[in-house]
């Protein structure tokens, strides 16, 4: 229920940061480099929160990091310049990631001892974040109407009211851990440790699927950055409407999860099945190139933003499938470290090229996917001369 309440609240400010960059005039490239700085701290900070979670009860870091949260927020809220806009973004990266990684210790360590009942856990976990997030963003449009500043007051006050709530009623986990036999060092807490050790496990198979990843996650993140703050700039639609998009995108996403994402892991090769995905990807990003009616623009984006959920636990599997006991652990690290370069530099690059032109975010979205395409090609042919 609290991290209903937290997911929730994560989102009230997404659908109106284009109006505050607009209202506040601020740079239009900054939707991409705000979120651009924001997701760097996030992976920068991320490895300290896990182990902080070892040595102290995870409760408290869930406090901590929901409190931090709420501070950075009231930080980028009230951000007149550029500069502020950046700095406000980057204090709250620094405890987002805490967050996210706290909830999932606390269902691991108190479930440790049944495996079965653990990896339930941590998908009803992942349905709550997910569901959460949707309300959330729809919420925060219709605050958005009332003004700006409502969204973030209403934020700010259900983010810290989360951590508060965790450390009332949440069990201290330290009997369910066993807590490291060494002060915390810096090494354990290297944000870029995954990326070391890939030298131990990496494969030609497994360098492709990783270079999807991350070339894929740029395109997500440039197209969805860009769809945000370019129904404000040029239809002028107003924050209730990108919230109502998010709706109907959960929605869909839903049934798409619980159907054809269940057939492609279950009935089909995925080693070759992903590729569909990408394709399809690619195809509907190509309809809204050439300036296209707003009911085409706003249809596209809800099909391809379902559509393109399905890669997701296609990659991942890809991942685990070509990693044994002994470095499973390493090899999703990496594979999460792709995913977060990718989003970096997508929300980033995107937030750069669209003052030379509103198109341009777009364009860079079909690179590359078409480039993740193309490379899905080059793993389905060793794929099949490996297996043959």
């Amino acid at each position: 229920m609290i991290a209903f309440l937290f997911n929730m609240a994560a989102s009230f400010t997404h659908p109106v940061t284009p109006t505050l960059i607009v209202e506040r005039n601020l740079d239009s490239s900054m939707f991409g480099v705000a979120l651009a700085a924001m997701m760097t701290m996030y992976f920068l900070f991320s490895p300290l929160w896990g182990r902080l979670c070892s040595y102290m009860p995870t409760k408290r870091v869930m406090l901590i990091c929901s409190i931090g949260y709420s501070v950075g927020q009231i930080f980028f809220g009230m951000a007149r310049s550029e500069a502020a806009v950046i700095g406000g973004r980057m204090f709250a990266g620094i405890f987002t990631g805490g967050c996210f990684v706290a909830m999932a210790n606390y269902v691991i360590n108190m479930t440790s001892q049944n495996i079965s009942e653990r990896g339930q856990n941590l998908v009803i976990l992942t349905t709550i974040q997910s569901v959460g997030s949707a309300v959330g963003y729809f919420i925060g449009g219709t605050l958005g109407l009332i003004s700006v500043e409502a969204a973030f007051m209403s934020q700010v006050a259900c983010l810290s009211l989360s951590g508060i709530l965790w450390n009332i009623f949440c069990t201290d986990d330290t009997p369910y851990k066993v807590k490291p036999d060494h002060a915390l060092r810096l090494k354990d807490v290297n944000p870029f440790s995954a990326i070391i050790a890939a030298k131990g496990f990496m494969t030609p198979m497994l360098a492709i699927v990783f270079l999807i990843t991350a070339i894929s996650a740029i395109g997500q993140n440039s197209y969805e950055q860009c769809f945000n703050y370019y129904i404000k700039d040029q239809f002028g639609m107003s924050s209730a409407y990108n919230g109502m998009f998010k709706a109907g995108i959960a929605a869909l996403t839903l049934f798409l999860n619980s159907t054809v994402s269940l057939y492609l892991q279950k009935k089909t090769d995925i080693n070759k099945s992903f590729l569909y995905i990408l394709i399809i990807c690619t195809l509907l990003i190509s309809l809204v190139l050439n300036h296209p009616s707003r009911f085409l623009f706003i249809a596209v984006y809800i099909i391809y933003s379902s559509v393109m959920v399905l890669r997701l636990p296609l990659l991942q599997m890809l991942s685990a499938n070509r990693s044994n006991q002994n470095n499973s652990n390493a090899v999703m690290g990496f594979y999460q470290s792709m995913n977060s370069f990718g989003g970096i530099f997508g929300a980033l690059f995107a937030g750069l090229i669209y003052a030379k032109g509103p198109n341009l975010p777009f364009i860079l979205a079909f690179i590359a996917f078409l480039t993740a395409a193309v490379l899905g090609f080059c793993y389905q042919f060793m794929y099949k001369k490996e297996k043959y």
